[in-house]
């Protein structure tokens, strides 16, 4: 049985008592529940089975791929294609992702389904959501390998960082070297902050030119087979001074600790964040002001977040982001981040880029 053919039956197996069908529409979980990547088709899945709609342009290649279920091609009028498979099935109800349809896509499923009912509520969102929580093996063999691409890359960078180089122009460059070495592409927009910039979590790239003394921030991502990685390392341009040095120093001690905590066994969410957290309000208070970390797979943010409110704990399978920092306003910027897997009794970091400060 094909992984896909099981993510589906156990998103059936799930579904309330009171839900006919579940009607998966978004791109990111059509491709989750299929392997095959089309932005205009929907998954109508029910204890009877399950039915691929799509249209003309992707009817073919979604049948070469989709073997466990029927794919229908897409009628002229989408409330006949779809009014006709649920009378035939019998389907009086439907679940849709509450999170991911607009108001518009939710009108449009009002009428195209009548006389089923479509239900919002947020059960189906809960139930993918932790479905798509646990990597299977070859998930995580993919976020590997998006890692591998990323560090291959990074390493490959740093020999353009130089003296009046721009924020812009590494990241141009870093998003050539990366789809040069294999990436599918960019796994987000990547953050490169230089100097004063830092102190922007998520700076957008500029002009500025860097500076002997600067600090600059990297944050990064490939995406291999749909799956992303996500690092963040920052390094220096020259001596950074003392302070700066400091800054980093106390990063770093915060992320190896919160590393440790899961290594070590920890699971609590909440808790991880705050090993991280205590260490760097000690030496600057407030300085550090999102959440230590999230998951990573088919998108870049997902759960499991690691933040002051998380509720609840880790579980084996989880990829998870673990990345404070400190921002210092006009000054500077640091993070370190890792992606690391949680397993039974420990976790393995997938980030193996070094961590001290790098100094150009």
């Amino acid at each position: 049985m094909s992984i896909y053919k099981q993510r589906v039956e156990a998103l059936v197996k799930q579904l309330p008592e009171d839900v006919d069908a579940a009607l998966v529409s978004s791109q990111v979980n059509l491709f989750y529940f299929t392997g095959f990547d089309c932005d205009n088709a929907w998954l109508i899945a029910d204890r009877k089975g399950c039915v691929y709609v799509t249209d003309f342009r992707y009817t073919e290649a979604a049948q070469s791929i989709i073997d466990f279920c029927d794919v229908i091609e897409l009628g002229p009028q989408f409330s006949d294609t779809m009014a006709a498979i649920t009378n035939q099935r019998g389907i009086t109800s439907l679940l849709v992702e509450r999170s991911r349809v607009t108001i518009e896509e939710l009108d449009k499923f009002d009428n195209a389904f009548v006389p089923a009912k479509i239900k919002t509520d947020a059960r189906l969102d809960d139930i993918i959501r932790t479905l798509r929580d646990i990597k299977a093996p070859f998930e995580l063999e993919l976020i590997k390998a998006s890692q591998a691409v990323t560090e291959m890359s990074y390493r490959k960078l740093l020999t353009y960082v130089k003296e009046g180089v721009t924020e812009k122009e590494l990241a141009i460059e870093l998003e050539y070297i990366m789809r040069k070495n294999g990436a599918q592409r960019k796994a987000f927009d990547f953050i490169v902050a230089a100097g004063p910039n830092g102190s922007m979590p998520h700076a957008v790239p500029t002009d500025y030119r860097i500076k002997k003394g600067d600090l600059i921030t990297f944050d990064i991502g490939a995406v291999v087979g749909g799956y992303h990685s996500d690092m963040t390392r920052t390094v220096a341009l020259g001596d950074p001074g003392e302070e700066q040095k400091k800054i980093y120093n106390t990063v770093l001690e915060a992320q190896k600790a919160a590393c440790e905590y899961l290594v070590s066994g920890g699971r609590g969410r909440r808790e991880c964040d705050g090993v991280a957290r205590d260490i760097i309000n000690k030496e600057f208070e407030g300085r550090f002001g999102h959440s230590l970390g999230h998951g990573v797979g088919l998108e870049i943010h997902e759960t499991p977040n690691l933040a002051p409110r998380s509720e609840g704990e880790l579980a084996a399978g989880n990829v998870v982001t673990v990345e404070p920092g400190i921002y210092i306003p006009g000054k500077c910027g640091v993070r370190i981040e890792d992606m690391v897997y949680i397993t039974e009794d420990s976790a393995i970091n997938l980030t193996s880029i070094e961590k001290e400060l790098v100094i150009l």
